[in-house]
């Protein structure tokens, strides 16, 4: 029996709503904030990170961190980016010989920003690995790029990406055209036009031409830990006769569906779950899913666009 679009949404934003909600034998009802020195929350811990945090503390001196039975937050003198995200890289560093977490065997050398330092202009409290996130349970960002086409007819078509089965994160699932993290050094139009041109050989002239429509966030949670995730979105119309392409072996192919065929995909659960929620918040703004024939309309349009209380990007 195919799932359901709520469904769907369910097994991405699947992070507890109420603190009064109670899962048997889980850590996630024991889990405490990770702050900075101003008290604002950048993050959340389980109890098996807590406790590694703890081991590294008390190898340390003067300790990093504070540890607390309500918190963890960073001692007073890591009070500068520098500071901070020289500390976390010792940490990860140290967890990662020591394979501590498995979560860190999939290091890719991409620095993500974790935001919250009113004193810093751009708010980036300290960089951290991009594999080491869930530990943290830090807010992450990507940007997500629908490509689609019209027909003669007017009938719309979506290009959809299949990944590399050697892809260390959802092997052979499907995948929007392009998809991305968006690392410290760039900007999110800059991180679109990146991947368009390293996952599908589109143009700059091509990939310059998409257009932000928004943004989708929820809250995941799987074996690696803890996810808070933002994703931009962004739509490109392009040209019939441009056809993506592989480049850096990221994807193995992509396919051309109509929506009938895309909403079967979907519901077969072949999706990497945040591309299915990028493609669903699709289907809505175009009206292909509406208030008439979707009795979870509301509920899913909460679900997508999920409050999170962690500090974002200032300009």
């Amino acid at each position: 029996m195919p799932y359901s679009f709520f469904d769907i949404v369910e097994k991405c934003d699947n992070y507890p709503y109420s603190d009064s909600t109670y899962y048997p034998s889980s850590e996630l009802n024991d889990n405490i904030p990770f702050l900075l020195d101003n008290d604002i929350k950048v993050g959340l811990l389980l109890p098996s990170i807590i406790n590694a945090l703890k081991e590294y503390n008390s190898l340390k001196k003067p300790n990093p961190f504070i540890i607390e039975d309500k918190f963890v937050k960073f001692a007073s003198h890591l009070n500068t980016f520098e500071l901070r995200t020289e500390i976390v890289k010792q940490l990860l560093d140290t967890w990662r010989e020591e394979k501590v977490f498995p979560a860190l065997s999939g290091w890719r050398d991409e620095l993500y920003p974790i935001y919250g330092d009113s004193k810093n202009p751009t708010g980036v409290a300290f960089v951290m690995e991009r594999c080491a996130t869930p530990l943290f349970g830090v807010l992450t960002f990507g940007v997500h790029l629908n490509g689609y086409i019209r027909t003669e007819r007017g009938q719309l078509k979506m290009w959809i990406a299949k990944r590399a089965k050697t892809k260390p994160t959802w092997p052979g699932w499907l995948d929007n055209i392009v998809a991305g993290g968006i690392p410290y050094t760039l900007s999110v139009t800059e991180s679109v036009i990146k991947e368009a041109m390293e996952e599908a050989s589109l143009s700059i002239e091509i990939a310059e031409k998409a257009v932000p429509v928004g943004a989708i966030s929820y809250f995941i949670t799987t074996q690696k830990g803890l996810q808070p995730e933002i994703q931009y979105v962004y739509d490109l119309e392009m040209p019939p006769d441009v056809e993506p392409k592989p480049f850096d072996g990221e994807v193995e192919c992509f396919y051309l569906w109509d929506m009938d065929e895309l909403i079967k995909h979907i519901k077969t659960d072949e999706f990497k779950p945040n591309c299915a929620l990028v493609i669903i918040d699709f289907l809505i703004r175009h009206s292909i899913i509406n208030p008439d024939n979707e009795p979870d309309y509301l509920n899913i349009l909460n679900r997508i666009h999920r409050r999170l209380d962690f500090p974002t990007k200032t300009i």
